[in-house]
């Protein structure tokens, strides 16, 4: 009995800490959405700046207050590898939000799919992960679920495959490599380092990218904006969706991997369009459910697989287990 209920809690909890993630994406994708449907205003550098500063702060703030009971067991990181995954994830941001611009919205959505396979690939590669038939098996399902969701998207909305531009599809592919890679370094990352050096390095380096870039690209943008409540409230709400979902990622690192995170995330275009149907007169496409459907068996088929075997599994436990004993797991 002890056991099943073990077994139940080792897919139940990353299933359930996943879908969390997705409605956070899905509370930055409508805020965004809204700051440029109803306001006009789009600026990505310096929602993302918010962010990452955000991070910084709170976590600084917690690794100088735990100090005092941290032990030093953890291996020390080169701070050009906190650097490399900010670089890599603010890119990503930005090349999404350029992509969308520059070429169809059913382009995107098909080039993007290309993030699940590549990091099974730099998994593979580079923290040698050797995966099992039902993991390929859930990923299939996924990809499945999400090409219906694209066949659903083109036959409810012509628009969909209007501005299509070969330019804004190698931005997307490039985009979509980029979250890989930041995905697959940040699984490397925090199970190196506890939660708040993670999250305070990688929001160091990331307030600087996107600052810097945000003074260039959008100065102007900060002139011209009237800077209503609603508009504050937004960005209040796209910053604080997010600074969730990086708060919360490392933990799902830690029980989970790269891939399954990935595979959680799909359901964000699910979740966005019922935030469509409550708020913003939306109708329901046909086979959405399904497609729904095939994402959430394919999420739980993937997790109730044996995990991934890597060679690095016995060090990623010895140093999940230090975590919990100095209680730096974010929950």
């Amino acid at each position: 009995m002890s056991l099943n209920l073990q077994d139940k809690r080792r897919w139940l909890l990353p299933l359930c800490l996943g879908q969390i993630l997705s409605f956070c994406i899905t509370g930055s994708s409508v805020a965004s959405s809204a700051l440029w449907t109803h306001y006009s205003v789009s600026i990505p550098f310096t929602q993302n700046f918010c962010i990452y500063l955000v991070l910084f702060t709170v976590h600084t703030c917690r690794m100088r207050r735990h100090d005092a009971r941290m032990e030093p067991d953890h291996q020390e990181n080169s701070p050009w590898s906190f650097f490399g995954f900010s670089f890599a994830d603010v890119q990503a941001n930005i090349l999404a939000v350029l992509a969308f611009k520059t070429t169809s919205v059913l382009s995107t959505l098909v080039v993007s799919s290309w993030t699940l396979p590549c990091i099974m690939l730099l998994s593979t590669f580079f923290l040698g992960y050797r995966y099992h038939v039902g993991h390929f098996g859930g990923v299939i399902l996924c990809l499945s679920g999400l090409f219906m969701l694209i066949y659903a998207d083109t036959m409810s909305d012509s628009a969909s495959t209007s501005n299509h531009s070969w330019i804004g599809d190698l931005i997307c592919l490039t985009s979509a490599t980029l979250y890989a890679i930041s995905n697959v370094t940040e699984e490397y990352l925090v199970h190196r380092c506890t939660t708040e050096e993670f999250l305070s390095r990688a929001g160091f380096w990331g307030s600087i990218l996107s600052g810097a870039q945000a003074l260039l690209f959008e100065y102007h943008d900060w002139i011209s904006i009237e800077w209503r409540w609603q508009v504050v409230g937004l960005i209040m709400i796209y910053v604080t969706s997010l600074s969730c979902m990086y708060s919360l990622g490392p933990t799902l690192y830690r029980i989970s991997n790269a891939t399954f995170i990935s595979m959680s995330l799909m359901t964000s275009n699910f979740y966005s369009l019922l935030a469509g149907l409550l708020f913003l007169d939306a109708k329901m496409p046909p086979f959405y459910p399904i497609a729904y459907i095939l994402v959430i068996c394919g999420v739980t088929s993937y997790n109730m697989t044996t995990p991934p075997q890597t060679s690095q599994r016995s060090e990623y436990q010895s140093l999940a287990k230090s975590d919990e004993e100095n209680r730096y797991l974010c929950i």
